[in-house]
């Protein structure tokens, strides 16, 4: 993968239509930064006066045919080049304009892949956007034993500072130690995006409090009454620093198990508490890899050793995305629950998804 630097530059200029509409000017500026671990991935924040807060701004790349809104924005520029970027804002009849050139020095390695961003969220906005994401929500158990209640309230996911927090809580004048003690958040993008093969990162910091397991995984009951999940990331965190990556079918699933080839693996991440990582899955005709911070850095390749058996390999009809945090559960609290590290929260900053041009 391309390795930039982190690169940020800043003007501030204020431009008026005429000398006539001098009165009228916006002082507009904006702001760059490539990041480090992906320079080809550049963030734009328009930056106004203290009292423009609420100025509509508008990013315009021609040469990719390519509009976007909100004062803080992620493009992807694919391949090496020089690109002109214009922001134009306007705030109670004042109105601003400024255009630079964005230089990106290398073709991604996603374009070298011969792979396009099919679909991306950077929580740049405020709230979750509805046209991909739902909540999943309900105290069932699911199927574990857990004693959370996910819900759609504020206080349990939200945006913050460009990345969605979902927050895990104990209730005032709750043991622990009954479903529904704790509230949570499961959001999903079922029946919005859903994929059938190609690669997915998402940048994620996950909390450390034993007796929860935060997670990032696929499902979907498109190949019923085959069995489908891809668990992309799971943490566990009694089990320090120890990242989970597992490919579930019918066959792996199966008591004595039938699928004889590796479905699961693990990972050590010493810092996976305190830093963000990117936790990858690259899902094609014939296999699924897991990794974490580089596509080279594989510690699970999932191949069926019956690739023609919906049992053995279901992976055929589209997923959807899940992201949570569980309380409980008979994996999670196999040796109890930490009940005064509550509140705990999971950070996700980016979803980005890739597929084959």
């Amino acid at each position: 993968m391309n390795k930039g630097i982190i690169y940020v530059c800043m003007l501030f200029l204020c431009f008026a239509c005429n000398d006539s509409d001098a009165g009228n000017t916006l002082p507009l500026s904006f702001q760059t930064i490539q990041i480090e671990n992906n320079s080809n991935f550049v963030t734009l924040t328009a930056i106004t006066d203290g009292d423009a807060k609420d100025a509509s701004f508008e990013w315009s790349i021609p040469s990719k045919n390519l509009r976007l809104t909100g004062r803080s924005v992620v493009c992807y520029f694919e391949q090496k080049g020089t690109y002109e970027v214009t922001l134009t804002s306007e705030w109670n009849s004042q109105k601003g304009s400024i255009t630079k050139t964005i230089t990106v020095d290398n073709d991604s390695y996603y374009h070298q892949q011969g792979e396009h961003l099919w679909w991306n969220d950077e929580f740049t906005s405020y709230t979750l956007d509805k046209m991909a994401w739902n909540y999943d929500i309900g105290t069932e158990g699911w199927g574990n034993s857990e004693k959370q209640n996910y819900t759609s309230s504020s206080e349990n996911s939200f945006i913050r500072d460009g990345k969605l927090v979902i927050r895990a809580l104990k209730l005032d004048g709750k043991t622990g130690e009954e479903k529904g003690d704790f509230t949570s958040a499961r959001i999903m993008t079922k029946g919005k995006i859903e994929i059938n093969r190609g690669r997915v990162e998402v940048r994620a910091k996950v909390p450390g409090v034993k007796g929860t397991v935060p997670a990032i995984w696929f499902y979907g009951k498109n190949a019923y009454p085959y069995y489908s999940e891809l668990d992309m990331m799971e943490y566990v965190a009694y089990e320090k620093n120890k990242i989970h990556g597992t490919a579930h079918t019918t066959a792996t699933l199966a008591d004595p198990k039938e699928e004889t080839n590796v479905s699961s693996g693990t990972i050590m991440v010493n810092d996976v508490e305190t830093s963000f990582h990117i936790y990858g899955m690259n899902w094609t005709d014939e296999k699924v890899e897991f990794y974490v911070d580089d596509p080279s850095n594989v510690y699970l390749t999932f191949t069926p050793s019956q690739k023609d058996n919906p049992r053995f390999w279901p992976f055929n009809n589209e997923l959807y995305l899940i992201i949570n945090v569980s309380v409980g559960g008979t994996w999670g609290s196999r040796y109890g629950i930490d009940l005064d590290k509550f509140p705990l929260e999971m950070e996700i900053d980016y979803v980005r998804i890739f597929k084959k041009n």
